[in-house]
């Protein structure tokens, strides 16, 4: 298909770009404000009173305490390309943005595109009728006969109906059509979001395969009636709506870090096509939804092991993560707590094994996914992730603790095969060991993956796509079953 060229102007006519939405595909204040808030949530009070101050203040605030955790910012390829016909065609191109003078000649200087920047500064928010004249104002100086000018919201209508071609991004149809009625030259770019979908990717359905551990206190302890039952399943609902919400403050936190990733910078919220006020909003509302059920359906110690589970999410999106070997910890700890939940919801207390084992099949997991990490990071040549607390170097010394932690369940499991709690459910039956050396296969399996660089840096992710781990899952299931069979035949 062939791309939609910009209509021949003048010659020394100005170019002149909207930021947010526009050259960028995100909000440079919200997202600003959003991640300051998240990473120093006690500083609320103190941004009211900026606001209260008035917003160009707000701006200009924020951007002073944002400015030391600078990302690269999502610019659009199409953006890109038209200032470069401009730049050709010896035209100067200007950024004229309601974003705070810092913040916007800080992204003009990373991007080398432009000849002049016009933003908000002290008592002036540049917005509507203040950025029509500080545009025509700098057209006037320069002596330019006229400006085209690029926006993404009928805020930028006025500066439109005075430009010589009109530039509109992603626009919706009463936008468009409000824009082409003005009877100038109109250049639509970008293709429109679907924001539901990229709201639907940022909330990972296909994580909640993690909230099946939930489903395990049950299984195991052959709890199957329909109140334990229904239990059991709306602790899955509450802990994938909690879940979902921490996928969400996650990619907020990390957002600096995704868009140096050369898979991650392809998510909703690091490539700008999900607005990060969605993302907040859809965020809330989900948490407000797990604590209603735990409030009504559930009890209040499952509420309370998801704020737990909340509260560690937090501490380790925000801080923990970047702490080596105890970033694995918490990650293995998390899983852990969706077993404990799934236990007060069924009403089953844990026995130690099953803690036990937990623990280190879970750290083994997490030690699996900080390698596959690292390996994808060496291979391209890197030497330390952004945002980690680890060296390439550390690989093989943080294999050797993962298939340790690994080696050390399957010790646990061979151990609970011949406890008293184990020959009260399946009596003599010598079926179950068989589960020992499959998981021990398993385990051994995606250590040598990771070792090669073969496995996806989610583990679980990898699992449930994986056709030799789900049969492997699948017969383990069978064994347990016929064990169960075999109990009840021996009983009758």
């Amino acid at each position: 298909m062939n791309e939609p060229r910009t209509p021949r102007l003048d010659a020394k006519t100005a170019s002149v770009w909207d930021l947010d939405g526009t050259l960028l595909s995100t909000d440079v204040f919200g997202e600003s404000l959003t991640r300051l808030l998240l990473g120093r949530p006690w500083m609320i009070p103190q941004v009211l009173v900026w606001l209260a101050a008035g917003r160009s203040s707000c701006k200009g605030h924020v951007a002073a305490a944002t400015l030391d955790s600078w990302t690269r910012w999502p610019v659009r390829p199409e953006a890109e390309r038209l200032i470069a016909e401009a730049r050709r065609a010896g035209n100067p191109v200007v950024l004229a943005t309601a974003a705070h003078e810092s913040v916007a000649a800080r992204i003009s200087a990373d991007l080398g595109l432009f000849d002049a920047v016009l933003a908000s500064h002290a008592g002036v928010n540049l917005k509507g009728a203040r950025k029509l004249q500080a545009v025509t104002d700098w057209v006037r100086a320069n002596g330019c006969n006229g400006f085209s000018y690029a926006g993404d919201a009928s805020a930028d209508i006025p500066l439109w109906r005075a430009a010589n071609l009109v530039i509109v991004v992603e626009p919706t149809a009463g936008l468009e059509r409000r824009v082409r009625e003005l009877g100038k030259p109109v250049e639509v770019i970008g293709e429109r979001r679907s924001i539901p979908r990229s709201l639907l990717r940022s909330l990972r359905p296909h994580q909640w395969v993690k909230n099946l551990l939930v489903f395990l206190p049950m299984i195991l302890a052959h709890k199957f009636d329909v109140a334990t039952i229904t239990a059991v399943i709306w602790a899955f609902v509450a802990f994938s709506a909690c879940a979902s919400t921490v996928y969400v403050v996650n990619d907020i936190a990390d957002l600096p870090a995704d868009r140096e990733h050369p898979k991650k910078r392809h998510r909703p919220l690091a490539s700008g096509r999900l607005p990060i006020t969605w993302a907040v909003a859809a965020g809330a509302g989900l948490l407000l939804g797990a604590a209603m059920i735990s409030a009504i359906v559930l009890t209040p110690a499952f509420g309370l092991i998801l704020v737990v589970y909340m509260a560690t999410n937090l501490a380790y999106s925000t801080w923990l993560k970047r702490k080596p070997i105890l970033d694995v910890l918490m990650l293995a700890g998390m899983y852990a707590v969706r077993v404990e939940a799934g236990g007060i919801a069924a009403g089953v207390p844990l026995s130690m094994w099953i803690l036990a084992f937990s623990l280190f099949f879970f750290t083994s997991l997490a030690f699996a996914k900080r390698c596959a990490e690292l390996r994808r990071h060496a291979s391209d040549g890197g030497h330390r992730p952004a945002g980690r607390g680890y060296l390439v170097e550390d690989l093989p010394i943080l294999e050797g603790f993962g298939a340790a932690s690994g080696y050390v369940s399957v010790l646990v499991l061979a151990l609970y095969m011949n406890s008293p709690e184990m020959h009260i459910l399946y009596g003599e039956s010598r079926i179950l060991w068989l589960i020992c050396p499959l998981v021990l296969y398993w385990i051994t399996r995606v250590w040598l993956l990771v070792h090669r660089g073969h496995l996806d840096e989610d583990p679980v992710v990898f699992a449930i796509r994986d056709r030799v781990s789900l049969c492997i899952a699948g017969v383990c299931f069978c064994l347990v079953i016929i064990a169960g069979l075999v109990r009840e035949g021996v009983a009758a």
